[in-house]
């Protein structure tokens, strides 16, 4: 049997710093989710059995298991109380819930499991970008944890190690509490080793020692002095040459004397016909640019936007208003495969919505768009 790795303390700074990077995308996706401030706080790391694992300040708590499906391999684990889960769920709801009548029915475990979907994937989004790899999970399953030590048993033995990280968390004025994030040892080790650590060994590898340098070649015997030579006579004094006269009234100033490099010819500046070498078009590339101006784009009209909460569109039936960020006679906006280029004006032609074009992005503009 393998022995158990030993966590260096430059790997358990690396896991703090990953999970701080990607619980810091996390909290501004949750902000904007149940629209209050989110600040997680930078995790504390600690690296302990399975059997020694305890958060009975957690509890009754909630358990959401995350499982990565591509870019990394294995499963992430978060425990939360169920107090803070039912403001969380309040938030997302748009109500808010007493101790005594909430409960954590189908409905609010769906809601609980949306928030660490949008919390997580923002996290792997975070990841894949600082890791430089693509990472996805599937969506989370939350459940309620009756008892610690079954809830140990359904994901780790007794003698293994486990990586636990513990956040600090708060939304608003409403929650001032904290969460952990349970991770196994492979899954751990699978992301210190972006760092180039997690080879195995319980030390960092020492820095090789430079090859010493070759000894300096011995210098060539000095070769026999030659006589030195007497020295030379000094120059004889030379004399100053007369200032020039200042220019007074009455007097012209000396003309200057013309250089070589003053005399140049300005010429007029001659520039490439860009526009003849752009019609110069053989066979081959004309083809191909008339099979590039013939592929069919997808072109959109916005009316508007606007954001909902969850609750609000399950409340939707027939006859709901739903109003939108513009007013009425308000230019509509014009998308081309997604990207903005023109705004216009909507007319009916034939009995069918048209868009006259009042307003058309630069050319420089929709190709970079495109």
């Amino acid at each position: 049997m393998a022995e158990p790795h030993v966590f260096t303390e430059m790997e358990t700074d690396a896991i703090g710093e990953i999970m701080n990077i990607s619980m810091g995308s996390s909290a501004t996706t949750v902000s904007e989710l149940l629209g209050h401030p989110v600040t997680i706080t930078t995790p504390q790391v600690q690296i302990r059995n399975a059997s020694e694992l305890e958060f009975s300040n957690l509890e009754p708590a909630v358990g959401a298991e995350i499982s990565y499906v591509q870019g990394l391999d294995g499963k992430n684990v978060m425990v939360l109380k169920q107090s803070d889960v039912r403001v969380i769920v309040g938030c997302l709801l748009q109500q808010e819930f007493s101790p005594e009548e909430f409960e954590l029915d189908e409905m609010a475990m769906g809601a609980i499991c949306e928030v660490m979907n949008q919390m997580m994937g923002a996290s792997s989004t975070a990841l894949s970008q600082f890791l430089n790899r693509p990472i996805n999970i599937s969506p989370p399953s939350s459940f309620i944890i009756e008892s610690a030590d079954e809830f140990k048993h359904k994901y780790f033995d007794d003698k293994d190690s486990i990586v636990v990280v513990y956040f600090n968390l708060s939304v608003g004025d409403l929650i001032n509490s904290e969460f952990i994030s349970v991770l196994s040892t492979d899954l751990a080790l699978e992301l210190v080793s972006m760092f180039g650590l997690g080879d195995g060994s319980d030390q960092v590898a020492p820095m090789e020692e430079p090859a010493p340098a070759p000894a300096p070649a011995p210098a060539p015997a000095p070769a026999a002095a030659a006589p030195t030579p007497p020295p030379a006579p000094a120059p004889a004094p030379v004399a100053p040459p007369p200032p020039a006269p200042a220019a007074h009234a009455g007097y012209a100033e000396a003309p200057r004397q013309a250089r070589v490099e003053d005399n140049y010819t300005v010429a007029r500046a001659e520039y490439a016909n860009f526009d003849a070498l752009a019609a110069q078009l053989n066979e081959d590339q004309s083809s191909n640019l008339d099979m590039i101006l013939a592929v069919p784009l997808e072109i959109t009209v916005e009316i508007g936007r606007t954001n909902k909460k969850i609750k609000e569109i399950l409340d939707f039936s027939p006859g709901t208003v739903v109003e939108l960020d513009k007013q009425a006679g308000s230019q509509v906006d014009v998308f081309v495969n997604g990207q903005p280029i023109a705004k216009g004006d909507v007319v009916v032609v034939d009995d069918y919505y048209g868009v006259r074009i009042t307003d058309v992005c630069s050319s420089s503009e929709i190709i970079k768009n495109l």
